[in-house]
């Protein structure tokens, strides 16, 4: 079993600009919070092959190491 997208939200960086907030759960019951860039939103969703950022959800963490 693997970790999974759980939930995702759009926070601001210390620069100011958004970044998407990624809740991932793991397999033990661990949560842990990413944040993925807005430069790289793009480059996620397309590895995970989905159109919306909402469509992140179930997915398998992997998807956000681009």
């Amino acid at each position: 079993m693997t970790a999974t997208i759980e939930s995702i939200g759009f926070t601001a960086t210390h620069d100011g600009e958004v970044a998407l907030a990624v809740l991932i759960r793991f397999p033990n019951g661990g949560m842990s919070q990413v944040q993925i860039l807005n430069e790289d939103i793009a480059k996620v969703m397309e590895k995970a092959d989905v159109a919306a950022a909402g469509e992140l959800v179930g997915k398998p963490w992997s998807v956000l190491n681009i």
